[in-house]
């Protein structure tokens, strides 16, 4: 029963940590003061006005949403593919092929962004929004391969045989088949991948020079002035990031029980 308490008390200390900084930017982003400052004295939405009205914080959003969609698409498609085509490698080809594949994910964002920056250079594509989308394709790609390989490890794979068997070619089969079963996973693949690439500020530091994501127009305002625009931006976008990640975490598990009680 002790036992029990403690871990019951560690969990929500746990919890109480990683929450805490939310629990303080939240109610600063209500606040009618001119600086930041815990609590408020005064309360108001000035500050979600101030974002919305605001075209180079619109700006630096939407090129944010741009990215991130783009990206997303790219390594949702190429995720998938790649879960498919290791599933047809030779066994002792797949383990290393795997880790290629979830190795963005293992290297430090800093590492990857001075290798992307140095090849950027090399064929002066820095300060671009293609070598952006291609990079945060290629750090989101891991969570499209990790989940929507977990769901087709758990898919009936006599469904894309049956099909052929009744006369589909292959990509028919694998359309009618395969993707059906992986779409909740898919789906819930490409919004982890949108988030990893909406987030993402390091590489952005180093490949956007003029034109700021939003990450890095927080960054930047950061660096010259504390600004409470910041909380209502960092407010708003965690709500919308935890009720994303929350549908995709929906649509994992339900796909899974579907799995598991088909």
């Amino acid at each position: 029963m002790k036992l029990r308490l403690l871990s019951g008390l560690l969990f929500a200390a746990g919890v109480l940590f990683l929450f805490f900084p939310i629990l303080i930017v939240a109610p600063m982003s209500f606040s009618g003061d001119r600086f930041l400052g815990f609590p408020p004295k005064s309360w108001g939405l000035v500050w979600y006005r101030s974002y919305f009205g605001d075209p180079v914080w619109l700006a630096a959003t939407w090129r944010s949403l741009r990215i991130a969609a783009t990206a997303s698409l790219i390594a949702t498609l190429a995720g998938t593919a790649a879960v498919v085509g290791l599933a047809r490698v030779p066994p002792r080809w797949r383990a290393g092929l795997s880790g290629l594949l979830l190795a963005p994910a293992i290297v430090p964002n800093v590492i990857v962004a001075l290798g992307v920056f140095i090849l950027a250079v090399r064929f002066g594509a820095t300060d671009s929004e293609a070598t952006l989308v291609l990079a945060h394709a290629a750090i989101g790609l891991p969570f499209v391969v990790m989940i929507v390989g977990a769901a087709y490890r758990q898919s009936d794979p006599l469904l894309e045989k049956a099909a052929r068997v009744c006369g589909a070619g292959p990509f028919r089969a694998f359309w009618t088949a395969t993707v059906p079963p992986l779409a909740p996973a898919i789906l819930a693949a490409g919004i982890f991948a949108f988030f990893v690439s909406f987030d993402e500020l390091v590489i952005a530091l180093f490949l956007m020079g003029g034109a700021e994501t939003l990450p890095v127009r927080i960054w930047n305002d950061l660096r010259f002035e504390i600004n409470p625009t910041i909380a209502a931006i960092s407010t708003f976008f965690v709500v919308v990031t935890v009720l994303a990640m929350g549908l995709a975490e929906y649509l994992r598990a339900r796909a899974t029980r579907r799995q598991g009680a088909a």
